[in-house]
């Protein structure tokens, strides 16, 4: 046989959401403040590469049809000996080269075909990855004083061709810059980043895992106690210290169902005891009797009064193991029975005088106080016999010489049915006790007619048929059994009601 399997712990499933979900805010926080800080680095390289462009285009000069550009010492290749090269070249608009930086040697600047303005990467003249920067402009003009020949080694001239118009002319100048200390510099702040978001997620890790770990210590504890639990210490009860608001409500439920457990194990352990208790009785009185019998066999009368004593005590076991077969139905659930039109008053008359003779004994006196055409639509057998236990309650249990009334009409939500009776012996605190099985007032027990079922067998057919039962102590000593019929029991027919026989 397969073990079944388990889904995940509420500590690892807790763990691995809020790491998820932590993790994924982090990276996107991560890639947001990078991409800030990226954009603000390029940013602050690519207005460096105009700022420069700008001094470059300032230096150009056309002195005449000479024109006339000064490079700074920034571009040549000894003022950057550690440091990434920088190169710039001038073109005329028709890509005649006008000046180019020392760095530059014999390469030449790629320009960017139809765009006035341009700034993107590239690749530069050594094969390492660059910004380059293409700006059109027109240069500053002198026509006071032509110039041949440089004045500062810096300059470099140019002699504009008899095709350029020197009036319309228009320079293009592409300035570029290596990237490499850009991308280093970006490398180490990501990787600065992974390294701190990867220390950050290890602590979140452990500081969640430890969170979660306390948050569910009463949990732990609590399962601890639960399994603790045997069937002989139902007594116990779940003792969490500060648990928090939503365990501190499974602890009350968990008590509550095992102060249920714990009443019902009782129960079925008195149960027990009580049906051995009823039990031993007519079997200790049977042994006798077959005793007595075998030692006088050839006594006629003695026979004749060992069978009539063996067949009570048969009667007696008989009733008891049909009355426990009967409250077994009744509780397991009786199949619906066929509901006629019942009057309430000729009913419990009837119940009533069949019970004629213990009502004389008892000099008992009865009162029916049930309006005339009071009638509900119910299973008239279960009824008969609900009725009929509350009756013989009522007479086994009455004081002698008083007066039992019955009684009932309409309420708000249906029919109600009550019987009163004097019990100046019955106190409140059997009250609990009267739907137990076996349980009766008196202890001794010495009553063979009534074994204690009566209620119990009375409170299991009314849930069947949806009735509610309830009994009350009245003035301290007027016990009192109610029936409530729902509205849906209320009968409204006019065909003649059945009688109970």
């Amino acid at each position: 046989m397969k073990a079944p399997r388990h889904s995940p712990s509420i500590r690892r499933q807790l763990t691995l959401k809020i790491l998820a979900g932590a993790l994924a805010m982090l990276l996107m926080a991560g890639l947001f403040f990078f991409g800030v800080i990226h954009n603000r680095i390029v940013g602050d390289f690519d207005r460096m590469l105009e700022a420069e462009a700008e001094v470059l285009a300032q230096n150009a000069e056309r002195k005449g049809r000479v024109l006339v550009w000064e490079v700074p010492d920034t571009y040549t290749a000894r003022s950057r000996p550690k440091g990434d090269p920088a190169y710039c070249q001038l073109f005329l608009e028709d890509g005649t080269v006008v000046g180019l930086s020392e760095t530059l040697g014999m390469d030449n600047l790629t320009r960017f075909q139809d765009r006035k303005h341009a700034l993107r990467n590239g690749r530069l003249p050594d094969g390492r990855n660059g910004r380059i920067l293409q700006k059109t402009f027109i240069p500053h003009s002198d026509e006071t004083q032509p110039q041949i020949a440089a004045e500062d080694p810096r300059e470099q001239t140019f002699t504009l061709p008899n095709s350029v118009h020197a009036q319309n002319l228009q320079l293009v100048l592409v300035v570029a810059r290596s990237r490499e200390g850009l991308d280093r510099l970006l490398w180490s702040l990501g990787a600065a980043g992974l390294v701190a978001a990867s220390g950050l997620a290890i602590g979140l890790a452990l500081l969640v895992r430890l969170a979660i770990t306390r948050a569910l210590r009463p949990v732990d504890e609590m399962n601890k106690q639960i399994a603790a639990i045997a069937p002989d210490a139902l007594a116990t009860r779940l003792r969490v210290a500060q648990p928090p608001i939503e365990l501190a409500a499974i602890e009350t439920t968990v008590n509550r169902l095992l102060e249920r457990v714990e009443t019902a194990f009782n129960k079925e352990r008195r149960f027990s005891s009580d049906l051995a208790h009823e039990l031993r009785t007519p079997i200790a009185e049977l042994r006798t009797a077959c005793e007595v019998g075998s030692r006088w066999p050839e006594d006629v009368e003695a026979t004749r009064q060992f069978f009539e004593d063996t067949g009570k005590i048969a009667l007696q076991l008989e009733k008891i193991v049909s009355t426990m077969l009967s409250l077994a139905q009744c509780e397991k659930g009786l199949p619906p029975g066929q509901t006629h039109r019942i009057l309430l008053q000729p009913l419990v008359d009837s119940i009533w005088q069949k019970a004629a003779s213990a009502v004389e004994a008892k000099k008992l006196k009865f009162e029916n106080h049930i309006p005339a055409d009071l009638a509900i639509e119910c299973d008239i057998d279960k009824l008969g016999i609900i009725v009929r236990n509350l009756v013989e309650n009522a007479i086994a249990h009455g004081d002698p010489g008083t007066v039992a009334r019955c009684g009932g009409g309409p309420t708000a939500t249906g029919v109600e049915l009550w019987l009163v009776n004097s019990a100046k012996t019955f106190e409140r605190a059997d009250l609990d006790h009267v739907f137990d099985r076996f349980w009766r007032k008196d202890t001794p027990r010495s009553d063979r007619n009534h074994a204690g079922l009566g209620l119990s067998i009375t409170r299991a057919l009314c849930r069947a048929l949806g009735l509610t039962l309830s009994v009350d102590l009245k003035d301290g000593w007027l016990f009192e059994a109610r029936i409530a019929f729902p509205s849906s029991a209320v009968s409204r027919k006019l065909p003649a009601p059945l009688s109970h026989s």
